[in-house]
Order: C-alpha cells, then structure tokens, then sequence
C-alpha cells in the first residue's frame, strides 16, 4: 500500500491517513457486484442505543455480503489498522465492516463516530479509528462504475486553530483512516452511485476511551 497522504497525530491537528493500493480495482469490482446483487435496506443511525432510520442525517442503502467478501475487505482494514495504531502494544479489533451505497441525491449529514452518550453500546463508544474503503471513482477503468459528488469532508483544525472542511475523493482500493471522533460527512452524489465499506477500531474491554458527542 502506498500512503497518499497523512496528517500524523500529536501535532495538533486530527490523525488523518489515506493508503491507496489496498484493494485492487478487480477486487473492488467483484464487491461492488456482490453489492449491486444484494437489494440492501435503508442505512440507519444510532439513536439512544437503538438504530433508526432517519432520512433527515442519512439517505444510502446498507448491504450484506458473505463472509468470504467481508474477509477481503477486513484483511486489507485490519493491516492497516495495525500499523495506524503502532506503537499502542494492544491487540487490534475491528467493529464492521459495513458496505454502503449511495445514489444520486443520497447523503450523510455531519456526525461524529464516536458516541459519548452511556446508553449507547461501548464498543461504539469505545471507538479509536474509522477506515473507510473506497470501492469506486469516477474512473470507469476496470469495469467499476462511476459516480460524481459523494464526497467524503473531514472538518479538521486548519494551521490558525480554525476548523476547516477537507474534501477527501480517493481512489478506488484506498482506504481513508481517521480518529472516530472526528466530524465528517458524505456530500449529496450527484450522479451514479458512490459504493464504500467501513469499519472502526475499538478499544480493549477495560480501557477507557475519551468521550466525544456522536
């Protein structure tokens, strides 16, 4: 994997990482059929410890795929996961994925991934890292299917402090990490259909992570 680019953490700004390479375009073509084929169901958000529907934060399609395609995708997460948290001497524990689409017109309002609220599960709360992976572009090479809009904003501290709205578009077989605390959003597509999986790292039973509104 090459790092395309990466905002380390401890340097006032927010850990932001982006690999490209980690899946190739042949293997995000073969999810994005298994994708296209499973009719999927309306993606929800998590609301005092229950996941609603709630067409005003979120509008995608969640989709269930077999074990033998979620493995691909946790391989590729879980390496890079590990080397994110280097250092941290812990054993490495993904919550996910999940495999989302969204059409023309679909969106994810600002959120943060992180919950601070005890009623919510605490492998939720005990989020460290979201990894994103890209599943297309606006590439068609490969046979993906292409999308515009969609974009992935991360709203991160600029140079003066001040809060900033950093588009991420990354390529198909990239994958985008950053702290599960940190407010992002997907941009309304305006054509196509954006295809992505998710994830999170969570912390170890008995550590305590810092608690963020999410």
């Amino acid at each position: 994997m090459r790092h395309a680019g990466e905002t380390p953490a401890g340097t006032g700004e927010s850990f932001v990482r982006v690999l490209e390479g980690a899946l190739s375009r042949a293997e995000c073509r073969a999810i994005v059929d298994r994708m296209a084929d499973a009719a999927g169901h309306p993606g929800s958000v998590l609301r005092r410890s229950a996941d609603v529907v709630d067409l005003r934060l979120r509008r995608c399609r969640e989709h269930t795929l077999d074990d033998e395609v979620a493995r691909l995708v946790v391989a590729a997460m879980v390496g890079a996961a590990r080397e994110a948290h280097a250092g941290a001497g812990e054993e490495i524990r993904l919550d996910g994925p999940k495999f989302c689409s969204y059409a023309q017109g679909e969106y994810f309002r600002a959120h943060r991934d992180r919950s601070g609220d005890a009623r919510d599960p605490d492998v939720v709360r005990a989020r460290r890292l979201t990894v994103v992976c890209a599943l297309n572009d606006a590439d068609p090479d490969g046979g993906l299917p292409v999308f515009d809009g969609g974009a992935l904003i991360l709203h991160v501290p600029g140079s003066d402090g001040v809060m900033e709205a950093r588009p991420v578009q990354p390529a198909a077989g990239s994958l985008v990490i950053f702290e599960a605390g940190l407010l992002h959003e997907v941009r309304p597509v305006r054509a196509g259909t954006r295809y992505s999986a998710i994830a999170w790292t969570f912390a170890p039973a008995g550590t305590e992570p810092a608690g963020h509104d999410g």
